[in-house]
């Protein structure tokens, strides 16, 4: 997706907000308040170009028809020298929330690059082929893009598993690294099944598995 400008990571960031707080996304009047526009026209430009770059769905037949691409921003937040891990995700709640935390790793994030963390426990032996086992943490960095090929922890059937993903004008096709597992592969109809947490960056081997 493209950058987005200062007033649109502003406004963009606003909508994050009011959805956390609210459970609802704001309307376009309530947008033009707190930025003190003098008409909704500039509000609603601002929001086709920020839909334009992928980050918003707009519906404008509805008074609250703005949709969010990606969960908002994070409630629990990443600390300089730990890396928040995340239990049982379900589809519907953003990653972030509280309802998600489970514990936090004491290992710095700079070990695995910048931007935001965070952990998930690897359930299965679908990415053995990647040097992934059952019972690692990995350690993913959030965003809702990753390039074909690449690993990333997706949203599926609201359990968050690891894949690689590959994506064409026709499907969404998330692959295993291991051949005992079939390809899952969805179409563009039901491309909205399919939520992309964040790029795989590393795992922390347990124990059990050393």
């Amino acid at each position: 997706m493209k950058n987005l400008t200062d007033k649109q990571s502003e406004i963009y960031d606003f909508i994050g907000a009011w959805q956390m707080k609210n459970g609802y996304p704001p309307t376009q009047a309530e947008i033009c308040n707190h930025f003190k526009y003098g008409s909704l026209n500039a509000v609603r430009s601002h929001l086709a170009l920020i839909e334009k770059k992928g980050y918003i769905h707009l519906n404008f037949g509805k008074a609250r028809g703005i949709q969010l691409a990606s969960v908002p921003g994070p409630v629990v937040r990443q600390q300089e020298t730990s890396i928040p891990l995340l239990g049982n995700i379900a589809a519907g709640v953003p990653i972030w929330a509280e309802h998600n935390f489970e514990d936090r790793l004491p290992i710095p994030p700079s070990l695995f690059g910048d931007g935001e963390l965070f952990a998930l426990h690897v359930r299965g032996d679908s990415m053995t082929g990647a040097g992934i086992r059952n019972g690692d943490i990995a350690v993913i960095l959030r965003r809702n893009m990753v390039e074909n090929g690449e690993i990333a922890a997706v949203l599926v059937d609201q359990e968050a598993t690891l894949k690689r993903v590959y994506l064409s004008t026709e499907a969404l096709v998330l692959k295993s690294d291991n051949p005992a597992f079939e390809d899952l592969k969805y179409d563009m109809e039901k491309i909205d099944l399919v939520h992309i947490l964040g790029h795989y960056r590393g795992i922390i081997r347990t124990v059990n598995n050393r």
